[in-house]
């Protein structure tokens, strides 16, 4: 993919995109991001006559024109949840969380979620008994940070790309004490000697501090299936505008030490999406295998196209799974 800022125009702001079938788009945005216009004379006008590859492709082409204008003009074009920077951000808030902090968080989405596969916990939503019958459930909490945008990206001193500096971010979890991945390898994968050692050694250290801050949460979506097609039910929310990250975890019956690092890992594989949605190879510490965001593990379980970057075994060059 390939971008080039066009102008500030009195139509709003244009971006020449050139994809990765080496097909021109040219984008008119306003400076929300709000799409106003969108020409690429390889692909049809109507959806409905694109195949599923040339739609997506045209889609990737609106997200990374997005995101170009993001991190060359610096307007907040990139819808929240979608932004690396922004996701990229809530996981270090949450990696300078203590146990109990996290708990006050996230505690009744691990409750929750546990419920389905541990006798000892008991759920904690009143959902219709229909919905457990359902094959197919994800949660998801909103997480929102008190930081502004600016501020966010003053944290990580870089854009995503390079959020944890020159280390991959695996190495670089372990080393710091957190260990999330280590954590992950073992409560995914049943645990090797190795990831033993790497849980005690980092017991011994200490997380480096970000002066990131979780503002609020908001209460659990309930998504899913019925032979119609997807359904959910919202949850609370105290907030009002996009959050800055939302969490989205499958029924599993972990401990409340694993579930933390399991969070991690889906921001992880989150922002890997992100880039992915755009077009654009990952950076190499977001290349892990395993479930980010539920609409794009869909597309690539649907699609062909796509590796199977959900799937913790996949055999994907240069991604690693923990397992």
């Amino acid at each position: 993919m390939d971008a080039t800022f066009e102008g500030d125009f009195e139509e709003g702001l244009a971006v020449t995109v050139v994809d990765n079938h080496n097909h021109e788009h040219l984008v008119v945005m306003d400076k929300s991001g709000e799409i106003l216009a969108h020409e690429a004379d390889d692909y049809a006008d109507n959806p409905k006559k694109r195949t599923n590859r040339e739609d997506d492709s045209f889609s990737q082409a609106r997200r990374f024109a997005r995101w170009h204008v993001y991190r060359e003009k610096g307007y907040d074009t990139v819808p929240n949840p979608d932004n690396p920077d922004r996701i990229a951000a809530v996981l270090l808030a949450l990696l300078g969380l203590d146990d109990q902090q996290f708990d006050q968080y996230f505690g009744m989405l691990y409750e929750q979620m546990a419920s389905h596969e541990r006798a000892d916990m008991a759920p904690v939503l009143d959902l219709p008994e229909e919905v457990y019958s359902e094959e197919f459930i994800v949660y998801k909490q909103n997480v929102y940070l008190e930081e502004s945008l600016e501020a966010m990206q003053d944290q990580l001193t870089q854009p995503a790309t390079e959020v944890f500096g020159e280390e991959n971010l695996q190495e670089f979890l372990e080393e710091t004490g957190d260990g999330l991945v280590a954590k992950a390898r073992s409560l995914i994968g049943g645990g090797t000697d190795e990831a033993d050692e790497a849980e005690d050694a980092s017991d011994e250290s200490s997380i480096p501090g970000a002066d990131l801050s979780i503002a609020d949460v908001s209460g659990l979506d309930t998504m899913y299936s019925t032979p119609e097609g997807y359904k959910t039910i919202e949850g609370e929310d105290p907030v009002n505008r996009e959050p800055d990250a939302r969490i989205e975890t499958l029924p599993m019956g972990y401990t409340r030490e694993q579930f933390r690092y399991h969070v991690g890992h889906n921001l992880i594989c989150q922002i890997r999406d992100c880039f992915v949605s755009m077009g654009v190879e990952p950076p190499a510490q977001y290349r892990l295998l395993g479930h980010g965001k539920f609409k794009y593990s869909a597309k690539y379980r649907d699609f062909d196209f796509y590796p199977d970057y959900w799937d913790y075994e996949a055999n994907i060059p240069g991604y690693s799974s923990p397992v």
